[in-house]
């Protein structure tokens, strides 16, 4: 289903969706490796807490107390599992989670392990409730130290076990300050960023809708309007440029359409008028009139209309037809059967000579090729004095064929004029040639759908006309 949203919507949103990803992965990366950071602090204060009370009880304090940090979550406990000193929070886990060590191990060694702490009852001290259910990295050894007093109120040397919890609570902290930062901050960074990306697109597309308005505007009556391009070299500009190309195109194309259709009307027009003329005037004298001598001249006329028509509608089908039928045609057997047609409508006085090779084989429709020879051919004879030569040659991938007459020839400035339709030189507009001025543009466009050309050599204009038609040969 087609989205409804809007192109700045869509990028708004997208920007705002990869910015959501990207600060939050950001977010969780600096949370992580602050509360690594602050758990790192948290386990060297540890350490350096237990070297400050395990020689104050291996040798003997200074008289300062050892309470020298209230935050300090750490407690000695006897070999009987009693708990001889430490933070009171810590009273409800003694002797489990922390009891005495009782492996042999050296006295000295530091472990570390991570323990749970179990629930603590409704009456617990906050501390130990803050305590209760969590996982918490501790730090063990065992010393040699005064015991709890005896019943004489005499302390003596027994091995102590002394527990240092390596609390989170510091870097909790932190991390609570910095989610209460970033739940403020992503948020806002996320809605300018999708602002941003709003506005960007708003005014990358306002030429669109500039391009929108003045399309909406162009019709066929107008079709010399033209987009305006944008100063900048961007997709929007390149696109407008393009469209305003499109636009050149369908407009000569129209104006190409409306002329041939004018050129079409008006050569159709003409002898139509003079075969009604001749008619009206048998009509309105039919005891003067020549009854053979005007029929010859209306069936004249009509094979005329007849021929214009046929050029009409080949030029039609040549225009819209896509599909070409293939066929191998051997060009040379081809220009023989079209010069002996040639010479059947040719006077007696003018000399057709075929001279052709055997390997001059192409793909393509045999009639339309027929046809391309046969109108070269005709526009010879309608020009030549005595003599018109047609040649065929081929090399290793291209066959020529070449039409030559000895007439008056083509002027240099008129050699791509002959082949525009309806565009017949002023030297042979005379009727009498017979000519519809669609031959030569016809035999073109039929060479040019065969992948070949057909032009006029450059020769000096006394030389009389030389068109020149080449196609690819047939590939085996």
């Amino acid at each position: 289903m087609p989205s409804r949203l809007s192109i700045r919507l869509r990028a708004a949103l997208a920007a705002a969706l990869a910015a959501a990803l990207a600060f939050s992965a950001g977010a969780w990366w600096i949370r992580h490796e602050l509360y690594a950071s602050k758990m790192t602090d948290a386990l060297h204060q540890a350490r350096a807490t237990l070297n400050v009370i395990e020689p104050r009880y291996v040798h003997g304090g200074d008289g300062t107390p050892l309470f020298f940090n209230g935050t300090d979550m750490w407690v000695l406990v006897d070999p009987e599992g009693r708990f001889v000193e430490g933070n009171p929070d810590l009273t409800p886990f003694v002797p489990a989670p922390l009891g005495p060590l009782t492996s042999t191990r050296n006295t000295m060694a530091v472990s570390e392990e991570t323990m749970h702490l179990d629930a603590a009852s409704d009456h617990a001290r906050p501390g130990t409730s803050r305590l209760a259910h969590h996982n918490v990295t501790v730090l063990t050894t065992v010393f040699q130290g005064p015991g709890l007093l005896d019943d004489n109120g005499i302390a003596h040397p027994t091995r102590l076990t002394l527990h240092i919890l390596v609390t989170p609570w510091d870097a909790e902290q932190a991390v609570a300050s910095v989610d209460d930062t970033l739940s403020i901050g992503i948020p806002a960074a996320i809605l300018l960023v999708a602002l941003i990306v709003w506005s960007t697109t708003a005014r990358a597309l306002r030429p669109v809708g500039q391009i929108q308005q003045r399309l909406r505007t162009i019709t066929a009556h107008n079709l010399s309007e033209r987009l305006p391009v944008p100063p900048r070299r961007d997709e929007i500009a390149r696109l407008a440029a393009t469209t305003n190309d499109t636009l050149d195109r369908l407009e000569q194309a129209v104006e190409q359409q409306l002329r041939f259709t004018a050129d079409a009307s008006h050569e159709l027009r003409t002898p139509l008028a003079a075969l009604r003329a001749d008619l009206e005037v048998a009509l309105h004298y039919p005891d003067h009139t020549d009854w053979p001598h005007v029929i010859r001249d209306t069936l004249g006329d009509a094979e005329r209309l007849q021929q214009l028509i046929e050029d009409l509608l080949l030029l039609a089908n040549l225009d819209h037809s896509t599909a070409l039928p293939t066929a191998p045609v051997e060009l040379g057997l081809l220009a023989h059967t079209a010069a002996a047609r040639a010479r059947r409508h040719a006077p007696p006085s003018l000399r057709i000579d075929c001279r052709t090779t055997d390997d001059a084989t192409v793909r393509g429709d045999p009639r339309q090729l027929e046809r391309l020879l046969l109108n070269l051919l005709d526009n010879a004879v309608h020009h030549s004095h005595r003599r018109i030569t047609i040649t065929v040659t081929a090399d290793a991938a291209t066959a020529t064929v070449e039409v030559r007459d000895d007439g008056t020839g083509v002027s240099v400035e008129d050699r791509e004029k002959v082949f525009e339709r309806f565009a017949r030189l002023d030297s042979s507009r005379d009727r009498s040639t017979g000519g519809t001025g669609l031959g030569l543009p016809i035999a073109r466009e039929i060479a040019h759908r065969h992948s070949g050309t057909l032009t006029h050599r450059d020769t000096p204009q006394a030389a009389g006309a030389h068109f020149i038609f080449e196609v690819p040969l047939q590939t085996l």
